[in-house]
């Protein structure tokens, strides 16, 4: 009956043991699942954040400082981390350098211009196929798998554009041109919706048309050589924020008065040239509802939602008859 006894005993201090190990070994397991979780970049527990990089395409640009104002509001909406990076002018090469560096890092998602489709499809393509998702930004990547692209139709605003100048300046005239950059995928659809609306008009005429590299020094420059060139041009047309800008300060070095200027984009000091009569209208896009559409579908994207593969922010035609509407863009 005392071995009975003794071997029941055994018995159970043997299954207290076991099950002492066992739910050891469950929690065990379960730390190391959150440590893997947070090593891929997904959460392990509610308090987790996520760690986003913008890459803008130049830091401290009027244009990009709205992006980036659009985007760290939504991001603290939705408890993201986001870190703004870019060069300080305008150079491609070095923001493949930071979308590198931002892959090497293993960010939890990447926001970035897609400016030119050779050289940034395949590095966008190296993220993904590392588990980073890529929102495009103001310029799409439309051929690499990029998550999806946030931004203005650039083909559609350019015809914008063109109507902007036929509306303005009437249907004939000598057209010069400065776009942002030769290199930029936006900066050359814009252009080519320019000039598919203007050979719609026989008595338009493109004359000359120059990069301003995204500079507003750049911008006066290329404008002023042209003028001297091309006495007979009548309008003059920016294809990005700094362009209208520089073509107004060559025409009054110039003192070419008679001088019609269309712009792109609703920086203050374009809006408050519309107002003085110096700068006859703009196409206004929404650099601000960008940045936060952006982080809004990565936000949305981490919480499993399907997602479109494009979302075309609409742009504004201004003059001195609504340039107050600028101001909220």
């Amino acid at each position: 009956m005392i071995k009975d006894k003794t071997w029941l005993a055994g018995i159970t201090v043997c299954i207290v043991i076991l099950v002492y190990l066992f739910i050891g070994f469950a929690r065990y397991s379960g730390k190391i699942g959150s440590i893997v979780q947070e090593l891929r970049g997904h959460p392990g527990s509610g308090e987790h954040r996520y760690h986003i990089v913008l890459i803008e395409q130049e830091r401290y640009h009027p244009y990009w400082e709205m992006v980036e104002k659009g985007a760290a509001q939504a991001a603290e909406k939705y408890g993201i981390d986001i870190e703004f990076t870019g060069p300080v002018r305008n150079n491609m090469e070095e923001q493949l350098n930071l979308l590198e560096k931002a892959i090497a890092a293993r960010v939890d998602a990447i926001i970035v211009q897609g400016l030119n489709e050779e050289k940034f499809t395949p590095v966008i393509d190296k993220a993904v196929k590392r588990g980073i998702p890529v929102v495009t930004i103001d310029t799409d990547a439309p051929d690499s798998q990029r998550l999806a692209y946030v931004g203005t139709d650039n083909l559609a605003a350019g015809e914008r554009l063109g109507r902007l100048v036929v509306q303005t300046a009437g249907g004939s005239g000598k057209l010069g041109v400065i776009i942002g950059s030769d290199q930029a995928a936006s900066q050359l659809q814009r252009l080519d919706g320019l000039k598919r609306v203007v050979a719609e008009h026989p008595g338009l005429e493109i004359v000359d048309v120059r990069s301003s590299n995204i500079s507003h020094m750049e911008a006066i420059q290329q404008a002023a050589e042209m003028l001297r060139q091309h006495p007979e041009i009548e309008v003059m047309v920016g294809t990005s924020a700094t362009d209208a800008l520089g073509v107004l300060q060559a025409a009054k070095s110039l003192k070419r008065e008679n001088l019609t200027i269309i712009g792109f984009d609703n920086q203050k000091e374009t809006l408050e040239a519309i107002r003085k009569g110096e700068i006859a209208a703009t196409v206004a896009q929404q650099p601000y509802l960008m940045g936060d559409t952006a982080v809004r579908l990565l936000y949305e994207h981490f919480q499993g939602k399907p997602l479109q593969p494009a979302y075309y922010t609409e742009v504004k035609m201004l003059d001195e008859r609504n340039v107050q509407e600028g101001e909220s863009l």
